[in-house]
C-alpha cells in the first residue's frame, strides 16, 4: 500500500469476549475471509468501552497508508 492509498475492510460480529468484541472479516457476500482465503486483517477485537454500550453487527475499517 502506498502513501495515500486506502482499503475498505468490512467486518461482522463473530463473538463476545470478557472485555473486548470479536469480528470476522467477510467478503461481499458476507462469507468469513481467512488467511490463506486473502484477508487483509482477519479477527478484529475492538475494547466494549469504544462502542458506547451498542455492539453493531458489522463494521467498515479503512486502511490508509500514512
Amino acid at each position: 500500500m502506498t502513501n495515500g492509498a486506502s482499503t475498505v475492510v468490512t467486518f461482522a460480529l463473530e463473538k463476545e469476549t470478557k472485555g473486548a468484541i470479536r469480528y470476522q472479516e467477510v467478503d461481499a457476500q458476507n462469507v468469513p475471509v481467512k488467511a490463506e482465503g486473502g484477508a487483509k486483517i482477519g479477527t478484529l477485537y475492538v475494547r466494549k468501552s469504544a462502542l458506547n454500550g451498542e455492539i453493531p453487527q458489522k463494521l467498515k475499517v479503512t486502511l490508509e497508508a500514512a
